[in-house]
Order: structure tokens, then sequence, then C-alpha cells
């Protein structure tokens, strides 16, 4: 499986600040066209800064909840299935786990 995990993710924590949810979804959408494989992984914070919910996150004062109805849309919209990656979360980060892309068939076949 493919990952912009460890190039694109770090570029966009320098780049972006936290509030700016266009830049994230923008440098996200970049990524993601960027991205030659099927599967994509993502860091839940930094998806979460692109899709952040209005509802406060229990779990973390440094990231938004991400609100996956918004993701999701945006997502099929481009191409992408999005669902949560929770086999590939690091230890002690069971409610953030990394956000997986995973192309859907054209339709244009």
């Amino acid at each position: 499986m493919g990952s912009f995990y460890a190039n694109d993710n770090a570029r966009l924590s320098a780049v972006h600040a936290p509030k700016d949810s266009q830049a994230w979804q923008h440098a996200l959408d970049l990524a993601l066209a960027a991205h030659n494989s099927e599967d994509a992984l993502a860091r839940y914070p930094h998806v979460a800064f692109a899709f952040p919910s209005s509802v406060p996150n229990p779990y973390s004062r440094e990231y938004p909840l991400l609100d996956y109805r918004e993701l999701k849309e945006w997502a099929s919209s481009r191409g992408w299935r999005v669902r949560p990656a929770p086999e590939r979360a690091p230890a002690g980060e069971k409610y953030s786990p990394p956000v997986r892309f995973t192309r859907l068939p054209s339709r244009y076949h």
C-alpha cells in the first residue's frame, strides 16, 4: 500500500496553520493527485485540520475532531473512498487512527 505519510504530511504541518482548513484541503488534494498507488494513508490530525468538526475533540486539544461526513463527500467527488485505518494507528492513538484513501473504480471503463 502506498502512503504519503512521511513526505507530504511533514510538509503539511510546516506550511499551514492548523485553523486554515482550506489550505489543508488543498494540500491534501495535491498529495492525493500526485499519489500513484490505489491506497494512501494520511495522519488523522492533518485530515482533521482539513475537515474539522464543530464538536470539540474530547481526546486532544492539539487538533479538532474529524468531520467524516464532509471528508467522505469531498473524497468521493475526487475519486477516493475514505475510512479509518485503526490497524495502522501507533500505540496510544486509538482515538485518532490514520485515514485510508482508496481510489474508486473509474466510471469511464
